[in-house]
Protein backbone atom coordinates (compact mmCIF):
# COMPACT_ATOMS: atom_id res chain seq x y z
CA UNK A 1 0.00 0.00 0.00
CA UNK A 2 1.48 3.33 -1.08
CA UNK A 3 1.53 6.46 1.58
CA UNK A 4 -1.26 8.24 0.46
CA UNK A 5 -3.65 4.98 1.27
CA UNK A 6 -2.01 4.67 4.69
CA UNK A 7 -3.14 7.87 4.86
CA UNK A 8 -6.61 7.97 4.01
CA UNK A 9 -6.90 4.94 5.84
CA UNK A 10 -5.84 6.81 8.96
CA UNK A 11 -7.91 9.37 8.25
CA UNK A 12 -10.91 6.69 7.64
CA UNK A 13 -10.47 5.64 11.89
CA UNK A 14 -10.72 9.20 12.83
CA UNK A 15 -14.03 9.68 11.58
CA UNK A 16 -17.39 8.00 12.57
CA UNK A 17 -20.51 5.79 10.96
CA UNK A 18 -21.56 7.73 7.39
CA UNK A 19 -18.34 9.89 6.77
CA UNK A 20 -15.96 6.80 6.73
CA UNK A 21 -16.65 5.51 3.36
CA UNK A 22 -16.85 8.99 1.42
CA UNK A 23 -13.83 10.71 3.47
CA UNK A 24 -11.52 7.75 3.69
CA UNK A 25 -11.55 7.74 -0.67
CA UNK A 26 -11.90 11.42 -1.32
CA UNK A 27 -8.63 11.68 0.59
CA UNK A 28 -6.97 9.11 -1.99
CA UNK A 29 -5.66 10.20 -5.16
CA UNK A 30 -8.30 9.67 -7.89
CA UNK A 31 -5.36 7.45 -9.62
CA UNK A 32 -4.77 5.44 -6.74
CA UNK A 33 -4.91 1.58 -7.33
CA UNK A 34 -6.76 -0.79 -4.75
CA UNK A 35 -6.75 -4.11 -4.79
CA UNK A 36 -9.80 -6.42 -3.28
CA UNK A 37 -8.20 -5.98 0.34
CA UNK A 38 -7.19 -2.66 0.34
CA UNK A 39 -10.87 -1.59 -1.08
CA UNK A 40 -12.27 -3.73 1.57
CA UNK A 41 -10.41 -2.22 4.63
CA UNK A 42 -11.22 1.36 3.01
CA UNK A 43 -14.82 0.35 3.26
CA UNK A 44 -14.46 -1.13 6.47
CA UNK A 45 -15.99 -4.78 4.87
CA UNK A 46 -14.54 -7.91 4.04
CA UNK A 47 -13.46 -8.79 0.82
CA UNK A 48 -16.53 -10.98 0.14
CA UNK A 49 -18.96 -7.91 0.73
CA UNK A 50 -16.41 -5.88 -2.05
CA UNK A 51 -17.37 -8.96 -4.07
CA UNK A 52 -20.90 -8.84 -3.29
CA UNK A 53 -21.21 -4.82 -3.57
CA UNK A 54 -19.89 -5.62 -7.40
CA UNK A 55 -22.40 -8.11 -8.07
CA UNK A 56 -25.19 -5.84 -7.02
CA UNK A 57 -23.96 -3.11 -9.11
CA UNK A 58 -23.25 -0.91 -5.83
CA UNK A 59 -19.68 -0.95 -6.87
CA UNK A 60 -18.06 -1.08 -10.74
CA UNK A 61 -16.33 -3.39 -11.86
CA UNK A 62 -12.88 -4.59 -10.96
CA UNK A 63 -10.34 -4.22 -14.00
CA UNK A 64 -7.77 -7.16 -14.13
CA UNK A 65 -3.91 -6.33 -13.04
CA UNK A 66 -1.14 -8.96 -12.71
CA UNK A 67 -4.20 -11.71 -12.37
CA UNK A 68 -5.70 -9.30 -9.55
CA UNK A 69 -8.83 -7.44 -9.43
CA UNK A 70 -8.41 -3.79 -9.00
CA UNK A 71 -9.97 -0.25 -8.50
CA UNK A 72 -9.35 3.29 -9.12
CA UNK A 73 -10.27 5.50 -6.43
CA UNK A 74 -11.74 8.27 -8.59
CA UNK A 75 -13.61 5.60 -10.55
CA UNK A 76 -15.23 4.13 -7.53
CA UNK A 77 -16.17 8.18 -6.12
CA UNK A 78 -17.80 8.93 -9.74
CA UNK A 79 -19.87 5.48 -9.65
CA UNK A 80 -20.96 6.30 -6.09
CA UNK A 81 -21.85 9.78 -7.30
CA UNK A 82 -23.66 8.39 -10.33
CA UNK A 83 -25.99 6.19 -8.08
CA UNK A 84 -26.72 9.20 -6.04
CA UNK A 85 -27.66 11.26 -8.69
CA UNK A 86 -30.14 8.67 -9.90
CA UNK A 87 -31.57 8.26 -6.64
CA UNK A 88 -32.08 12.03 -6.63
CA UNK A 89 -33.68 12.21 -9.77
CA UNK A 90 -35.98 9.12 -8.96
CA UNK A 91 -36.59 11.02 -5.81
CA UNK A 92 -38.27 13.45 -7.89
CA UNK A 93 -39.91 12.24 -10.40
CA UNK A 94 -42.07 10.58 -7.61
CA UNK A 95 -42.42 13.77 -6.23
CA UNK A 96 -43.77 14.92 -8.76
CA UNK A 97 -46.31 12.03 -9.27
CA UNK A 98 -47.28 12.95 -5.83
CA UNK A 99 -48.26 16.03 -6.15
CA UNK A 100 -49.72 15.57 -10.02
CA UNK A 101 -52.15 13.22 -7.73
CA UNK A 102 -53.05 14.97 -5.12
CA UNK A 103 -55.87 16.95 -5.05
Amino acid sequence: MSADVDEATVAMEQTDGAGLLIDALARMPERAILDERALAEALGVTPRTVRRMVGRFELPPAVRLAGRSVWFAGRILAHIEAAAERAEREADRRAQKIRALSP
